[in-house]
């Protein structure tokens, strides 16, 4: 009689720890959803004060880093030097598509945010990943019916992060920074006719993990002449 006992009361333990983790596990999604939207097949514009708001973004790489004050201009340097996956300055990631890094296989989502900024603390802890001590990459889809001339990347975030336009490094944002809007901004640049590949990484050591980035002027005015996709997997017919 005892061992039958013994046996319920582990069956009905392990019922309710499977109950907690599925609670938790729709918890985390819940959250994700107060901040992101699955982005759609049809493109979008930056929102009016021409921050970019569609992004493909990869589960977070672990660095090994506890402190964002270690994000010098030397250490993002050589950290960006680093293959972290195969073609990691060219790719251009379809949503759900699969990066090895080490044992672990990370998976792109392509997203909207619902704030002008990117809550990538959200982002991990929605899928549930580690978020401090954290590398994360992301990449935008820039299509432009005509050349858009004397422009200049603005950004702000919440760590540190380097950011390439068309392959070539055009902003970096050092140290132990808060997110403040337009913090940093790029020489002048041209978004060229056709497509451009925004892609970079942000590192994050320990307190929240954001970003936001915009084109703006020679004025400083926002830029939102130009639309935003993303490369959704092709449906089965």
């Amino acid at each position: 009689m005892y061992h039958w006992v013994k046996t319920i009361l582990c069956l009905v333990s392990a019922s309710l720890l499977s109950l907690q983790a599925f609670a938790a596990g729709e918890g985390e999604r819940a959250e994700l959803g107060h901040y992101f939207a699955p982005a759609t097949a049809e493109p979008i514009t930056p929102d009016s004060e021409g921050f970019i708001r569609r992004w493909t973004i990869l589960e977070p790489i672990a660095k090994n880093f506890s402190s964002n004050a270690q994000l010098t201009d030397n250490f993002l340097m050589e950290t960006m030097s680093e293959e972290y996956f195969k073609d990691q300055f060219t790719v251009i990631p379809v949503d759900g598509s699969k990066v090895k890094y080490g044992k672990s296989t990370l998976l792109w989502h392509s997203l909207d945010s619902k704030k002008f900024f990117v809550n990538l603390l959200r982002f991990a802890e929605g899928y549930g990943k580690e978020y401090f001590q954290q590398m994360y990459w992301a990449v935008a889809i820039i299509d432009c019916e005509e050349d858009i001339e004397d422009v200049r990347l603005a950004g702000g975030v919440n760590s540190g992060a380097v950011w390439y336009l068309n392959g070539e490094e055009v902003l970096r944002l050092t140290n132990d920074r808060d997110l403040i809007v337009d913090d940093c901004m790029s020489q002048r640049l041209t978004l060229k006719k056709g497509r451009n590949i925004l892609r970079g990484a942000v590192l994050n050591g320990q307190g929240m993990a954001t970003f936001c980035l915009r084109f703006v002027d020679g004025n400083g005015r926002p830029v939102t002449g130009y639309k935003l996709s993303c490369e959704l997997p092709k449906k089965k017919k």
